[in-house]
């Protein structure tokens, strides 16, 4: 039996003004949008003043220490440290490559550890050797090209894949100056699909370096291309040039290969193999069970526990349809490349359209006399087939998304484990669990919070899912050529949310939110009416 309802519990959602909180905040987000890439271009041009600016100010440290005042020049050195994360040159470091932000951090620590230990060598060998960083860094991320022949390419593995993929990049361009645009983009594309993604090269960097590292470069793949279409020849070069020293700085990278020594550090440890895949599964799985653990808790607090199996049995499917999928992508070559980029942006993109609907319709639930409705029709089947497959779907196509790109993932990781592949299946199981775990942490936590904030928390959260989703879907389909990529100079990647400085994907990402907003706004209205109509 549906509870009475005063005027005054009639009011207390619409008297919350939790739509118009929602649509302000919407606005601050589309203010950022606009004002970000201005102010972060602003900034443009001027990470090498900060690092000279640090220089300095290391200069200032070493000075303090040669007069007797360790302590004094140790905190100046803490003062170094602090302007550099604040002047954001670690953040815009991290996004690009983030072993290098993790050098020059380390190196922050040890020459703090030198100088209480009055070692006067490591001293000024750590100063020395921070400037050096601290000069490239800015050096970079200005966009300061580093002259292609300046720099020694490793000897090793990756180093060999990145001289293959210079290699095509340079008959490319050959073959774009002579006239054969189309075949010059081939040869890019073969560059990308046969050497970069196929070698491993590219899951290798997400996992070592940053996916923001890898977004960087795979835009600058779709940049290429693009400048071939418009017959821009200074761009053509410009681009590829830079496109050829990130790859070599990527392959040293992974290689442990210095190139100012010559050295090449020892291979890979069993910790890195460990991080690495331990960072696959968390980074490929985190999504995919959010979504899932928001539904699996839905239907058990609706009381419908029962039919959970329904949704386990969509996540079985899409696991099935994972593995058959890698090998189809690893046996039959043909098949991957950009059908496996246009498989994954389309699957991400019908996610978002679920995870909209089904967002809403949680939503829908949040209100008092909705779920008093939900409950006195319960008995007559109130989950209908149609909503039950619905929630299955969606669960089934978060797994589905990523489930063969994770699968193919692990291949070049455990080709580098060689005799130490127990390294990588540990991390692979530590990872499972602590996805397990926040699993049960949903569960718990759903069945411990009043109904009204639990639906409109797992609303807001599939919401957040929709618009993340949008924003990696469209990237699937810029690396397959779909959707062209308009850049945002300054305003960085964040690849854990799948914000992505490009015009096409934050546009797709503010009209889903639009979408979304409207759809809160329209159910709230009707939430209101009903309560209205029924006093």
């Amino acid at each position: 039996m549906a509870m009475p309802h005063s005027p005054v519990a009639a009011r207390t959602f619409e008297g919350t003004g939790w739509p118009q909180r929602l649509l302000a905040a919407l606005a601050v987000v589309v203010a950022l949008v606009v004002i970000l890439p201005t102010t972060s271009a602003q900034a443009q041009g001027k990470w090498t003043d900060t690092a000279t600016e640090l220089i300095s100010q290391l200069g200032t440290a070493r000075s303090t220490y040669s007069d007797g005042d360790a302590e004094g020049a140790a905190q100046q050195v803490r003062e170094v440290r602090a302007r550099y994360t604040s002047s954001g040159l670690q953040a815009a470091l991290s996004a690009k490559s983030g072993s290098a932000a993790s050098d020059i951090d380390l190196d922050f620590a040890m020459l703090i550890k030198s100088i209480k230990e009055s070692d006067d060598e490591a001293v000024n060998s750590k100063i020395d050797e921070l400037g050096k960083l601290l000069e490239n860094a800015g050096h970079e991320l200005d966009g300061g090209a580093t002259s292609l022949s300046d720099l020694q390419v490793s000897p090793g593995k990756w180093g060999q894949i990145a001289s293959t993929m210079n290699d095509l990049l340079t008959k490319a361009m050959d073959a774009y100056k002579s006239g054969d645009a189309e075949g010059g983009k081939k040869l890019v594309n073969s560059a990308y699909y046969d050497h970069y993604e196929t070698t491993g090269f590219e899951k290798v960097t997400m996992s070592r370096v940053s996916g923001g590292r890898v977004a960087t470069v795979e835009l600058q793949f779709s940049l290429v291309k693009q400048a071939m279409t418009e017959g821009n020849d200074d761009r053509v070069t410009s681009l590829t040039e830079e496109l050829q020293v990130m790859l070599i700085q990527d392959a040293n990278n992974l290689d442990g290969f210095d190139p100012s020594t010559g050295e090449t550090s020892e291979e890979t440890g069993s910790v890195a193999l460990f991080l690495s895949s331990l960072l696959v599964i968390l980074r490929e799985g985190l999504e995919a069970i959010l979504v899932v653990s928001a539904v699996i808790a839905f239907l058990v607090k609706a009381g419908h526990g029962a039919r959970t199996r329904v949704v386990w049995l969509g996540v079985s499917l899409a696991l099935l349809l994972s593995v058959a999928l890698a090998l189809v992508f690893r046996l039959v070559a043909d098949a991957a490349g950009a059908n496996q980029e246009l498989l994954e942006g389309i699957t991400a993109l019908i996610a978002v359209a679920m995870l909209v609907w089904v967002s809403n319709w949680m939503l829908g639930k949040s209100s008092q006399a909705a779920w008093d409705k939900y409950l006195k029709d319960k008995t007559a089947d109130s989950l209908s087939r149609g909503s039950l497959v619905s929630l299955a779907f969606v669960s089934f196509l978060a797994v589905l998304r990523e489930g063969a790109e994770t699968i193919l993932f692990y291949q070049p990781i455990l080709a580098m484990a060689d005799n130490r592949t127990g390294m990588v299946w540990a991390g692979l199981v530590v990872g499972a669990v602590i996805l397990i775990g926040v699993y049960i942490g949903i569960r718990f936590f759903a069945l411990r919070i009043p109904l009204r904030p639990f639906f409109i928390v797992t609303s807001l959260l599939l919401a957040a899912m929709a618009v993340m989703f949008t924003g990696s879907g469209i990237k699937e389909l810029q690396e397959a050529d779909v959707v062209s990529s308009t850049p945002i100079a300054g305003l960085p990647t964040i690849d854990l949310l799948s914000i992505y400085p490009r015009v096409e994907n934050l546009i797709a990402q503010g009209v889903v939110l639009l979408v979304i907003c409207a759809l809160f706004w329209l159910g709230h209205r009707r939430m209101v009416a009903t309560t209205d109509d029924e006093q």
